[in-house]
Formats: structure tokens, C-alpha cells, sequence
């Protein structure tokens, strides 16, 4: 793997590997406007922008598949462009004409009509002293030489921006369709009185069809997110929440209507984020889930050259208002009765695979007698259930299983009240391995374990059916609420419920196994008999 350089009078780092040989001979047909950047006749030297040592090692695996894909690109030759190809990069290249206006001076109308005359004037092979009748043999090539003069510039700036590569013909059959929407941009401008001018008035003309760039990278949102999740998994960040993060954009490129990441822009967010909340989603769920989403990995893609910047930045909803609270997050006396009733006479279907029978019969009990995370219980295996001489019958949550978000094992003493309903006789009679769910075709259980997460919300919800407390997450409430009540210590109550320390300091603060099965033992046990409502 290369490892990052330093070149002389810089303070940033650099990936730097000599080109071989081969590629050399194939690279020297390619036109230097079309080339890589950072790619010269013997070696490639391309700046890590960074001077920090750790931050540049972590940049160099993803430029090295960079240049792996773009030389194999090279030896494979340009390759041409279809219509529909050269009409998607001349919106494009219209696009970032009309977002280049934002940043730069303001021009008058006149000065805009003029702008279009000389643009009309290539057309007609009028621009440009190269364009003198004398030197040139036929009005062809002296048309052809007044469009390089006037468009052949700004199109290979934006072909090598793109790390497209192309041929002659198709780069000419470019110029001559760009010539014509930049003459339209130049146009509009002279005829708005305020100068107004958006990308959408090219976008809306064009196919929606993603372009890959020459070299062979996927510049797609699809590829972005996939290549994030990758990423994502390789420094350690859970499973679950990758895919969750990822699958956020399986969710924007229909709404999008294409998958070019390059296209996407920060009022694309906000039309999304409008959607959003017509359909009367959450201001937090649309912050911390969708918009933190695309943050996470549009910012990822800009830091690696995916994309110019983030469109997503600084979209979030500012709001100090929060959600009106019609009830507490806890279950009532009478909703834990319902629920433990209702998961004890589960009967499975004959098309119910029996895991998910058995999660809807023991995930709400051992949720109410734990408090633990949803997803974290699922997952549990049968190894995991012990016998401790001293402690009794013990669960051990662990990242062994599967994903926990503190990535710590925790262990919760086994209430009486489980023993006493068969949750050690299910167990016994259990084959090894998860007990709630199978593995899946990945090896992993994160697929299936979502499944049976959906199941059990969607049974507990059969009796719950009050929108304003979650079927699930609201027992890590009640447990601590009805644990509190008990005199039972916070710290222990987080210890077995496996919350993470409120501050440094708990972090050396243990609370023994000892400690929690006694905790547990003056946890009173839920009634399960309904509560008789006065007439």
C-alpha cells in the first residue's frame, strides 16, 4: 500500500507512484486537457490536502483505487460518448455555468447580451483573430477553430474536473451542444432585469442519465453511499447504523428522479425536507436521521473528491419548539399487564418461521425485566443464557452476537418472575445459536433481526395503539421508572440496562454482578392482572 509523501516547499502530503511503462505509451495519446489531475509523463503526484500524517494515510487507500481504475480506463483507451451522454454532461456543464454566477461579480443585462452575441459569433465561426478568413482553407475549419477558441477551454476544464475522457469526435459533438446552452444561460440573463438565472433551467431540458467518469469510478449516489458504507465498516462503525445511514439515499434518488451525485444541490435537500414534513414526520427524526445522513456522507464524498461540496450543509431545521408530550414515555400499570398478557398467549402460524413466534413471546418480557435495547435482545443466543452459582441465571448482551452501541458486553441477572413463565425451559429446548432469529444470506443477522424487530412492534402494537408511546423502546423507560420506585440505584439500574456513563468520572465506577442481582431481586413484579376501570 503507498504511503503518503512530502515534496519539497509543501506542508501537505502527497500520494505520489511512478506510472508504468505501459500506461505511459497509452497515456501519451491522451489529450494533457483530459488527463487525470496530477498526472504527468512519468509519475503521478497528487496532493492529499492535508498535512496531518494520519489523515493523509487514511486518504491514501481510496486515491490509490483511484489511480488503479483510471490507468486501467487509460489502457482500455478514450472511449466515445452516446447522445444521451453528451447531453446529460451538457447540463451538467450548463449547471455548474449558473452556480459559478452565485459566487462571482454581478453583470449587467447589456453586458450579458453581449456575452451571447460573442458566443453567437463562434457559432458562426466569427470569434477570435483565429477565426481570419486567410488562414484557413475552408469555412468548416475556420468554424471549427472559432468554437475551440470561444468553448474548448471551458469544456476540457470540465471534462478533467469530471475525470472524463473522451475522443476527438465526442469532445466536438460536446462543444457544439454546450455552445448552445451556454449561449442560451448568457441570453436569459440579458433578458431577466435582476439577473436571475438557476441551474434548473438546463436540468429541466435534460435526461436524467448518470455519467460515470472516464477513469471507471461510479460517481453515482448510488456508488457514494455504497462506497461510505464500505468505508464506514472498515473504521468500526456499527453495522446497523451504516445501513441505516446508506439506505437514507435508496430513499432520495427516486425522489430525485436520477442518481448523479454531482447533480445534487442544497435545494434539492430542502424540497426533501419539505416532503418530509407534509408527511407529518418528526422534525427530530428528519434532523438526526435524514439530514445528519446526508451530512455524514456527502461530507465523507467531499473530503475524497466525490463531489465539489455538501449539499446538505446547514439544511437542518432550526426549531426550539419542541414535540407537545401528551404522556409520559413509560408504559401505565395497566399497558404492562396488556402487553406480558398478550406476549404469552403468542401463537405462531404455519407460515410463521417459529423464531419469530418465540421473539414475540420472550422479547417483551425480557424488555420489561431489563430494560435493554430492542435490537440487542433479538440477537440474543442460546450461549448466552448462563447459570452463575452464586448469582443465579444470568443474560449476557454481547458484541459477539451482534451489534451493541456501546460495543460492551453487559450482563442482567434473570428475574424471577422469567423463570417462573418457562424462560429457562425455552432456552433448554433450544437449538445452539440465535435464539429470535437466523443468520442471513451475508452471515450476519442483521437483515433477519430487523425483520423480527418489525414483527414484534407490529404485535405489541395489536394492543398498544396509542401513537404517542413507541411499542418497544418505551420499556427501557418503565424499567428504570418502576426500578426507581423500587429504591433501586440509577447507577445500576444504567448498568444493567447497559446506558452509558453520564460523564468520565462513571466510567470508573462499576457496579458487580453481585450488586445487580440484588437489584433485580427487589425489582416487585409486574401484575398481570387488567385493571378493573371505575364505572
Amino acid at each position: 500500500m503507498a504511503s503518503p509523501t512530502k515534496r519539497m516547499g509543501s506542508d501537505n502530503w502527497h500520494y505520489r507512484r511512478r506510472i508504468p511503462a505501459k500506461v505511459r505509451v497509452a497515456l501519451a495519446v491522451v489529450p494533457k486537457a483530459q488527463r487525470p489531475p496530477g498526472w504527468f509523463k512519468e509519475h503521478i503526484n497528487i496532493s492529499l490536502g492535508t498535512a496531518d500524517r494520519a489523515q493523509a494515510k487514511a486518504k491514501c487507500p481510496q486515491i490509490a483505487v483511484e489511480v488503479e481504475a483510471a490507468m486501467a480506463a487509460i489502457l482500455n483507451g478514450p472511449k466515445p460518448l452516446t447522445v444521451q451522454d453528451i447531453s446529460a454532461l451538457s447540463g451538467d456543464l450548463c449547471k455548474a455555468f449558473a452556480e459559478g454566477l452565485e459566487r462571482g461579480p454581478v453583470a449587467t443585462p447589456d453586458q450579458w447580451l453581449r456575452v451571447a452575441a460573442m458566443n453567437e459569433e463562434a457559432r458562426q465561426g466569427h470569434y477570435g483573430v483565429v477565426a481570419m478568413p486567410s488562414i484557413h482553407e475552408t469555412a468548416d475549419e475556420q468554424r471549427r477553430a472559432s468554437m475551440e477558441a470561444r468553448f474548448g477551454g471551458i469544456t476540457d476544464t470540465f471534462l478533467a474536473r469530471r475525470g472524463t475522457i473522451t475522443d476527438a469526435e465526442s469532445r466536438l459533438k460536446l462543444i457544439e451542444r454546450a455552445s448552445l446552452d451556454l449561449m442560451e444561460g448568457a441570453m436569459k440573463l440579458g433578458r431577466s432585469p435582476d439577473g436571475e438565472y438557476t441551474p434548473d433551467d438546463c436540468k429541466r431540458r435534460r435526461p436524467n442519465i448518470r455519467v460515470k467518469s472516464a477513469n471507471g469510478l461510479d460517481r453515482s449516489l448510488t456508488g457514494l453511499a455504497e462506497a461510505w458504507h464500505k468505508a464506514a465498516l472498515d473504521r468500526d462503525v456499527r453495522k446497523r447504523d451504516a445501513d441505516e445511514i446508506a439506505s437514507r439515499f435508496k430513499k432520495l434518488i427516486p425522489f430525485l428522479q436520477h442518481d448523479d451525485a454531482g447533480r445534487v444541490t442544497r435545494q434539492d435537500i430542502v424540497r426533501w425536507k419539505d416532503k418530509r414534513l407534509a408527511e407529518d414526520i418528526s422534525v427530530k427524526t428528519i434532523n438526526d436521521s435524514d439530514i445528519a445522513s446526508f451530512n455524514n456522507v456527502f461530507n465523507w464524498g467531499k473530503e475524497r473528491g466525490w463531489l465539489d461540496q455538501n449539499p446538505a450543509k446547514g439544511t437542518a431545521i432550526r426549531t426550539k419548539r419542541r414535540k407537545a408530550k401528551n404522556r409520559d414515555e413509560f408504559f401505565s400499570i395497566q399497558e404492562i399487564g396488556t402487553i406480558l398478557r398478550h406476549a404469552a398467549a403468542a401463537v405462531g402460524t404455519k407460515r410463521e418461521a417459529p423464531k419469530t413466534t418465540a421473539a414475540k413471546r420472550w422479547v417483551p418480557w425480557l424488555l420489561a425485566y431489563s430494560g435493554a435495547r430492542v435490537a440487542e435482545m433479538i440477537q440474543l443466543r442460546k450461549g448466552d443464557v448462563r447459570s452463575d452459582p452464586d448469582h443465579g441465571c444470568i443474560v449476557r448482551l454481547t458484541p459477539e452476537a451482534g451489534s451493541i452501541k456501546t460495543n460492551r458486553f453487559c450482563d442482567v441477572p434473570v428475574h424471577d418472575h422469567l423463570i417462573a413463565e418457562g424462560f429457562l425451559e425455552f432456552v433448554k429446548g433450544s437449538q445452539d445459536g440465535h435464539l429470535f432469529c437466523e443468520l442471513g444470506a451475508d452471515g450476519t443477522i442483521t437483515g433477519p433481526a430487523g425483520g423480527v424487530y418489525k414483527r414484534v412492534r407490529d404485535f405489541v402494537r395489536e394492543v398498544i395503539d396509542d401513537k404517542d408511546v413507541a411499542p418497544l423502546h418505551a420499556w427501557r423507560y418503565t424499567f428504570k421508572t418502576y426500578g426507581l420506585e423500587a429504591g433501586i440505584q440509577e447507577i445500576t439500574l444504567d448498568a444493567i440496562s447497559n446506558h452509558a456513563p453520564k460523564h468520565q468520572g462513571g466510567e470508573y465506577t462499576k457496579v458487580t454482578l453481585r450488586a445487580r442481582a440484588e437489584a433485580m431481586a427487589r425489582f416487585r413484579r409486574y401484575s398481570l392482572k387488567p385493571v378493573v376501570q371505575p364505572d
